[in-house]
């Protein structure tokens, strides 16, 4: 039987994540690169990559950083700036721990197409998660 990844066993399963595409390359405290492949299901009626499938490369690649190091985390929010449309290829998120405090962890996303052109930059935060007495996340 194949080891889980760490990143995995501390993410669990993400149907979302998984039915997007979403391949992570590498994950450890406070950093990751996530890899999402551009397909016709992600491109908008213009023919480019659709800004949600941007926010969803920068939020789980944030979340993976996050949450490596060890207590589940949360989101709380996240503004995304695009910057250059992507038509092809694939997309890299390239995520970063600004700070790590108790309850916080501060992070910037950088994103760049098959040409290593920065096209997206994405910076968020995230909230220690606790859990409910019946083992349920709640923040």
């Amino acid at each position: 039987m194949p080891e889980v990844p760490e990143w995995r066993r501390l993410m669990g399963v993400d149907n979302y994540a998984d039915a997007t595409g979403l391949e992570v390359l590498a994950a450890g405290a406070g950093h990751a690169r996530v890899r999402l492949p551009v397909t016709d299901a992600i491109r908008n009626g213009h023919g480019n990559v659709q800004g949600g499938a941007y926010f969803t490369l920068a939020d789980y690649s944030a979340a993976i950083a996050s949450n490596m190091y060890g207590t589940p985390t949360v989101a709380v929010n996240g503004t995304i700036s695009f910057l250059s449309p992507v038509r092809a290829g694939f997309l890299v998120a390239e995520a970063k721990t600004v700070k790590a405090g108790k309850r916080m962890h501060f992070m910037t996303v950088e994103i760049r197409d098959a040409d290593d052109r920065l096209v997206a930059v994405f910076q968020g935060a995230s909230a220690t998660a606790a859990k409910s007495p019946a083992g349920e996340t709640r923040t």
